[in-house]
């Protein structure tokens, strides 16, 4: 086979391997007899907007200190049901604060939270937990969204605190639909 062959070899293995399958019939024109499905498969969603931070300005750690009051939104909620809701809880990512040099500090369930009025969603009064997730609001069944701007949390007293500085503690929203 000399150097003519090779490009016709060439060209029938990639017309061979590159060939794709269609259901095909014969129409007669003008035909519109032939249809596809077209499908949108939807999944649960929303948007969800959460504070950054949360700061307890405390001036006398033996009395409870409440933070600025926070926004939580919730929008573009899409469920399976109309009877579904859309729940919002938080956990703390650790037993306690961290304190500057290894100092006693606050607890996760030294945190509490407000049953806060919500638009379209009621609010629950919560203790936070690093063991559990608790209830913050649950949304309406069938709420295109849902939101507050008046979640406030509360640092309790602790006369044990005995350092100044940041003690600080991450949590985790959580975000899912209940109900059927």
């Amino acid at each position: 086979m000399g150097t003519r062959g090779l490009p016709l070899l060439a060209t029938t293995f990639v017309f061979a391997c590159c060939s794709t399958g269609y259901a095909q019939t014969p129409v007669s024109l003008t035909d519109t007899s032939q249809s596809t499905t077209l499908t949108a498969n939807v999944s649960e969603q929303a948007r969800v907007t959460v504070p950054s931070g949360v700061t307890f300005n405390v001036a006398d750690v033996g009395s409870a200190t409440a933070a600025t009051a926070a926004s939580v939104s919730v929008s573009g909620i899409v469920l399976a049901t109309a009877t579904k809701q859309f729940k919002v809880s938080l956990q703390a990512n650790a037993a306690t604060f961290t304190a500057p040099g290894g100092a006693t500090t606050w607890s996760a369930c030294d945190v509490t939270w407000n049953a806060a009025a919500w638009t379209n969603a009621t609010g629950a009064l919560g203790t936070l937990s690093n063991s559990s997730y608790n209830a913050v609001a649950t949304c309406a069944a069938d709420a295109a969204d849902c939101s507050t701007n008046a979640l406030v949390f509360t640092l309790g007293a602790k006369n044990t605190v005995k350092r100044s500085g940041n003690h600080q503690l991450t949590v985790t929203w959580k975000f899912e639909s209940i109900g059927s």
